[in-house]
């Protein structure tokens, strides 16, 4: 059922890709583009220093660069910078290309049920965006997040007689894997100088990988976003987004803003999933509170009595943080949080059909992340 919804979102995005790859501005409305961010632009605040990632990232083939006799650079990636940057540049919180992380939430405990769990969780989150028109970028990337359960006495003793120690006889919850990974693919337009729309697509794997895939261990989280500059620090934020974060509600609405307060300090909101305030003391270095609810749908499954089995099994956080934020160069950056689970939901199952399966609301806990950030 959740594939069959998010196709919706896949020939949204291929349209999207055929239409703008057969049209391109005129130079006309370039030049009126690099007018508009010549009058426009300001001079650089810290924090606008720092969240710089798409203007080193975005590039393209040597074969698109153009060089005038005069020696003024025509390329697409020039026209595009020239253009959008200062947007590009400002519409988001400091986003590292490639993010490498790890988190670790222990003596974790649902309401109501024996037993604790400690989770290890371990991210891995490239994106690449290249631009391919003076109004327009598509966008590559790689995910994989990993979720490492061990559960002390969950929902009974833990027998180890069954494969993967993850089912007994008294049908308990122990240790399991959980993994999401898959691949991004997204597009960029500017309708206007002042409004981007951005489609991207996730289709990945959501499973215990226990056993041989089938259908349902797929899932394609999708996302429609359109931004609108409102002021030269305030940028405006809708859209609608897909994924299994909630579980009774995978369709949901976004609504959010990036606004520059003043020179160092901004706040980014993007409900239902998640704000932040960080403040930017000098260019390199940020500190910031946020909160954010992270979670998905997975796939468990076994082979108990050598019938294979398999159901959904849910999980989901709501968090507050405190961070750090620390490039130590253009191409390097450390960012490390400490914080509270404040509440959340699961519903676990192993895939049995005679699981008596739990589902309840997570106690306050403590949690800890650390991510290396690696930009070009």
């Amino acid at each position: 059922m959740r594939i069959q919804l998010s196709r919706v979102f896949l020939a949204v995005f291929l349209g999207c890709a055929s239409a703008f790859a057969q049209t391109s501005s005129s130079p006309n409305e370039i030049q009126q583009q690099q007018t508009n961010e010549q009058h426009g632009a300001s001079s650089g605040s810290a924090w606008s220093l720092a969240p710089a990632s798409v203007r080193d990232r975005i590039a393209l083939p040597s074969r698109f660069d153009q060089l005038s006799q005069d020696g003024q650079d025509y390329s697409v990636t020039s026209l595009f910078r020239e253009a959008h940057g200062e947007f590009m540049d400002r519409r988001e919180r400091y986003d590292p290309a490639i993010e490498i992380g790890a988190r670790w939430l222990p003596n974790q405990s649902i309401k109501g049920e024996p037993g604790d769990f400690n989770m290890l969780g371990y991210d891995i989150d490239a994106e690449f965006p290249v631009v391919v028109y003076p109004d327009a970028f598509v966008t590559f990337g790689l995910y994989h997040y990993g979720r490492r359960y061990h559960a002390s006495d969950l929902f009974g003793s833990q027998n180890n007689n069954f494969p993967n120690g993850n089912l007994n006889a008294t049908g308990s919850w122990g240790d399991e894997t959980l993994t999401a990974a898959g691949v991004r693919l997204g597009v960029g337009m500017f309708l206007s100088n002042d409004v981007l729309l951005e489609l991207e697509t996730s289709p990945g794997v959501y499973s215990d990988l226990e056993r041989r895939l089938k259908k349902k261990d797929f899932d394609v989280p999708s996302s429609a976003l359109m931004t609108v500059q409102a002021t030269e620090s305030f940028f405006f934020k809708f859209g609608i987004r897909y994924n299994q974060v909630y579980q009774d509600a995978p369709w949901l609405p976004w609504l959010g803003f990036s606004y520059e307060i003043n020179d160092s300090v901004r706040l980014d909101v993007m409900l239902p999933e998640y704000l932040e305030l960080s403040w930017w003391p000098s260019a390199s270095t940020s500190f910031a509170w946020g909160a954010q609810v992270r979670g998905a749908q997975y796939s468990v499954g076994n082979s108990a009595g050598g019938v294979s089995q398999r159901d959904d099994l849910n999980v989901q956080e709501v968090s507050t943080y405190l961070g750090l934020t620390q490039r130590f160069t253009d191409a390097f950056s450390f960012r490390a949080r400490i914080g509270a689970i404040l509440a959340g939901h699961y519903d676990l199952s192993t895939g049995s059909e005679n699981f008596d399966r739990t589902s309840g609301a997570l106690d306050q806990g403590f949690f800890a992340s650390v991510t290396f950030g690696i930009d070009w």
